[in-house]
């Protein structure tokens, strides 16, 4: 049986801001831009990649098994075996999940895991027009919206569920906004630093080669933010500028078994020692992140302090304020490159773009030995990841 698994290796396109830099590329291709710089900047040929596992949640109109489409656009051989992982905006992290499983079972031991999505290029859909209108108007549909955004079960968006969130555990307007702020200026000054300069794969949008990441916006202020409207009730808490963006994007990490790995000389980025996943009722899906992140360091019994960095998806930053005081994580933990509020959640592709920056984190800072990855998941659900330095 196989022992440890390892992060090979880890890629990604920049972000993009809906309707931003990325708008001119779809979803695909972008998975096909992050795969195929994947496999440029590592030793381990096409041929000996034994399956890939690839999220994407808004599927309206993209085709059929759009994981497949990505791998036959891909460098990769039309032999190779691939599945498409819809698990909203878990998927990404759900397919490496998927990954690790197979490997730990012996029926592979090199594998491709992660995800993409265009936010930007989701269509507008009219729902039971099949069936014909005999008068009277019709209705679109966003299924940017009814896809990703929309619990089905409660027949309500996800920012409402966060307000309801809100006036459970009683998180105030002024802490969601200075963690979103805190988010913006990290995210800059990532940028400003080159952090994210290896793990980026650039994407040819006819005519121009995007290399960074959109989002950020450092200059704002407590007092811009403060001035934003409520976007899911009157006088709610959740605005624009303290949830994340609509965006766009791709990323993965070549997964491989160990011994696999020494035997073909490759030196890895980091171990993936563990993952969790948990569900509980839709209305509590921020909870649930502070259950999968107690659930994991407990099965490893490790305490929040031995972790060195989390990297959380910043849905909103209702929720990370939330996990953050339930499990006392300290800010300097949560996040420390920024998150979603000031890049963007590109929903089914945020796992994967996630877990190689922790990736590239584990190898280059000599202070983090070990990180959780995650996020919420639609539904009720959330799902994280452990890794270490090797």
């Amino acid at each position: 049986m196989p022992g440890e698994i390892v992060v090979v290796d880890g890629a990604r396109t920049p972000h993009g801001t809906l309707l931003g830099s990325l708008a001119g590329v779809g979803p695909v291709e972008l998975g096909r831009t992050a795969l195929d710089g994947l496999l440029e900047r590592t030793a381990v040929s096409g041929e000996e990649i034994d399956w890939v596992a690839l999220g994407n949640a808004i599927q309206a109109g993209i085709g059929q098994v759009p994981g497949r489409q990505a791998v036959v656009e891909s460098e990769l051989p039309n032999e190779t075996q691939v599945t498409t992982v819809n698990e909203a905006s878990g998927s990404g992290l759900r397919a490496i999940a998927l990954a690790v499983d197979r490997i730990e079972v012996g029926r592979a031991e090199f594998a491709v895991a992660g995800g993409f999505e265009s936010m930007t290029n989701a269509p507008w859909i009219l729902p039971d027009y099949r069936k014909g209108r005999r008068h009277g108007d019709a209705t679109l549909k966003d299924s940017m919206i009814m896809d990703s955004l929309w619990d089905v079960n409660l027949d309500v968006h996800m920012g409402e569920i966060t307000e309801r969130l809100v006036d459970r555990e009683d998180v105030s307007r002024e802490a969601q906004d200075e963690y979103a702020l805190g988010s913006h200026r990290r995210a800059a000054d990532a940028i400003e630093t080159g952090a994210f300069d290896d793990e980026i794969v650039p994407v040819e949008t006819g005519g121009e080669t995007v290399d960074t990441d959109e989002g950020p916006r450092p200059d704002s202020t407590l007092s811009d933010l403060a001035e934003l409207p409520a976007s899911f009730r009157e006088d709610g808490t959740v605005t624009p500028g303290n949830a994340s963006k609509l965006s766009d994007g791709a990323g993965m990490v070549l997964l491989a078994d160990a011994d696999a790995a020494a035997d073909r000389g490759l030196e890895p980025m980091a171990r993936l020692v563990d993952y969790e996943l948990v569900y509980r009722d839709p209305d509590e899906f921020n909870e649930a992140v502070g259950d999968v992140v107690a659930s994991l360091l407990a099965d490893n019994e490790l305490a929040v302090s031995d972790v060195d960095a989390f990297w959380i998806n910043e849905a909103f930053a209702a929720q990370s304020v939330y996990v953050m005081e339930r499990l006392g994580i300290p800010r300097e933990k949560m996040n420390p490159s920024g998150g979603a509020i000031a890049f963007g959640h590109p929903i089914g592709a945020s796992g994967g773009m996630l877990t190689t920056s922790l990736a590239y984190q584990l190898r280059d800072d000599p202070d983090v030995e070990r990180g959780l990855v995650g996020m919420s998941v639609g539904g009720g659900g959330a799902i994280m990841a452990l890794l270490e330095r090797v």
